[in-house]
């Protein structure tokens, strides 16, 4: 899937006709890191009415080719979604000083390249405490695409931190597909792990966590989703989904470019309590939808209170990797 776009209007570029490209080697249509980075795009459009070049699937050992040929048309952003878009956007920047880049979830920095790095740990937190407050095996599980990704770490380390300072007798069950893009795998995965006592799993592992919605709906477990809000993929199974705010992260780089004001750095947004809270936070819970009345009340106020504590750093939520 791939949608085309040059300007709004014809023209010489001016800092209100920004000419963008959204590039990942994520599915648009996989419900979820993919399917976000569309949405936040179109979430530009809306706003500012910029017409944006959307590529998707794009092959990681085709990343930097990728980068060089879009800097070569004369974008003036480049937004990659993607870990992997790292290392290859420094490389193509040098060569395209003029033009300005964008990864999610990155770590690089340049002159004119810029990241985000959400502190996603946090809201995964909230994800594992609701978790052990809720589970009646006390066993838990989380299920990545694959091990390497440092934010993918951190997601874990979150969840698990949250469920062991409610409840430090749960077990919390780890495993990695592998394979970001099979839902079979996905699915094998997340019965693994059922089989193993969990009866509550977060899955971040784009189209393979498709999968593991799938068994857990059909072993009558209970699912998280990963980046979007999830639940319409099994209304009675997902229970919520942490969301990232993505066009609001892109929202505070596009001014910078108009006013000509971008410095490169490695942005780091936490936790936020709703998707119209202000401040920097870009992540936050999704609504409940039909569990809003099973959840106990004392569960959803201590919820409520955890997501506090952490906005005003009195729970500090750790990560594997910290580039704050």
């Amino acid at each position: 899937m791939a949608q085309t776009g040059i300007l709004k209007k014809s023209g010489t570029n001016s800092p209100e006709q920004l000419k963008i490209a959204i590039l990942t080697d994520a599915l648009f249509s996989d419900a979820g890191w993919g399917a976000f980075a569309y949405n936040a795009g179109q979430e530009i459009i809306s706003r500012h009415g910029f017409q944006i070049n959307f590529l998707d699937n794009v092959s990681i050992s085709d990343i930097e080719n990728t980068l060089r040929n879009y800097a070569k048309k004369g974008y003036d952003l480049i937004i990659s979604q993607g870990y992997e878009w790292g290392i290859p956007t420094l490389k193509v920047a040098k060569d395209f000083p003029n033009t300005k880049f964008l990864v999610f979830t990155g770590v690089v920095k340049a002159s004119n390249v810029v990241s985000i790095f959400p502190k996603q740990q946090e809201v995964t937190y909230l994800l594992g405490a609701l978790a052990a407050m809720m589970s009646k095996t006390h066993v838990i599980g989380f299920i990545g695409g694959d091990e390497k990704y440092p934010n993918l770490n951190n997601i874990y380390e979150g969840y698990k931190q949250g469920a062991l300072d409610i409840d430090p007798s749960t077990k919390v069950l780890v495993t990695y597909v592998g394979d970001w893009d099979s839902p079979y795998k996905g699915k094998e995965a997340a019965v693994s792990l059922i089989n193993s006592g969990a009866d509550f799993l977060l899955h971040v592992a784009d189209s393979s966590g498709q999968g593991v919605i799938q068994a857990v709906k059909e072993r009558g477990k209970y699912a998280f989703g990963a980046v979007s809000d999830q639940n319409k993929l099994a209304p009675d199974t997902v229970v919520t989904s942490f969301i990232l705010d993505t066009d609001k992260a892109y929202e505070q780089i596009i001014p910078r470019i108009q006013n000509d004001n971008f410095t490169g750095e490695v942005y780091t947004p936490g936790l936020e309590l709703n998707k119209n809270s202000t401040g920097e936070g870009i992540l936050y819970l999704a609504p409940f939808h039909s569990f809003d009345n099973k959840i106990p009340p004392n569960v959803k106020t201590k919820l409520s209170q955890l997501a506090e504590d952490i906005i005003n750093k009195k729970i500090v939520v750790h990560g594997l990797y910290d580039v704050s």
